[in-house]
């Protein structure tokens, strides 16, 4: 079914291109006819996603880098009508041993980042009263486990971030929703890192999927928080 809400012009952003998730996002819009930026530190794509497709360098805890960013990619594809926020910095260890600087710095990436980018794409949202933003939560989201007290505590405050948005927004033809991605994604760092299998890990493709589905949803039945795991994971 056709969305009437949603705008002709499609061109979305995802905030956080890597290995994994947001690849597969910029992917899956790009298949859907969007015109697709994908922000990161250093703007290197891995591969060529063709002419529709923007890398942009964009440090987004720098509210000047996240508006020369976003001020190019409008001028190159218009008005952003969906926003992805899905950076994350990832630091885990003993609470005791925790370094300030690593604390600071993921909830400037998670909070902060998603403060700015969303801030900036929003006045062209409301005036024309649609929109779409999305924002990537965690386990870590709603269930703090040891040794990951910063990342717990700037996911429970994004969440929250998210929740107040989706109220404000809502009437206003916007809609937010948070995922909780309940789950190791499969990427190099699962395997490697955390000797996970592909099979024990949300698939990239799968999550991008259920992102799509969000994107399309009527107005009259929006999702504001959706939670994704994989099928052998425990609640």
């Amino acid at each position: 079914m056709k969305n009437p809400y949603h705008s002709k012009n499609k061109v979305a952003v995802v905030a956080g291109v890597g290995e994994g998730l947001g690849l597969a996002l910029c992917k899956r819009l790009l298949i859907d006819g969007y015109k697709v930026a994908g922000l990161s530190r250093r703007a290197t794509p891995q591969q060529d996603l063709g002419d529709h497709y923007l890398a942009q360098a964009c440090d987004l805890t720098d509210e000047a880098s996240v508006d020369t960013a976003i001020t190019e990619i409008e001028a190159a594809f218009g008005n952003i009508t969906v926003y992805i926020h899905n950076a994350a910095y990832l630091v885990h260890g003993a609470f005791p041993e925790m370094r300030k600087e690593d604390f600071i710095d993921i909830w400037k990436v998670s909070c902060l980042g998603a403060m700015l980018g969303i801030q900036r794409v929003l006045p062209a949202m409301l005036a024309q009263k649609s929109g779409v933003i999305l924002v990537s939560g965690a386990t870590a989201s709603v269930k703090a486990g040891a040794e990951f007290s910063a990342f717990s505590s700037a996911k429970f405050a994004l969440r929250g971030l998210t929740q107040s948005l989706a109220r404000e927004l809502g009437p206003q033809g916007i809609h937010v929703a948070h995922i909780i991605l309940d789950g190791s994604i499969w990427r190099w760092q699962a395997k490697h890192k955390f000797k996970r299998s592909q099979q024990d890990c949300l698939q990239p493709e799968a999550i991008a999927d259920s992102y799509l589905h969000l994107i399309h949803q009527h107005r009259s039945a929006w999702t504001q928080e959706l939670d994704l795991r994989p099928f052998i994971e425990s609640f």
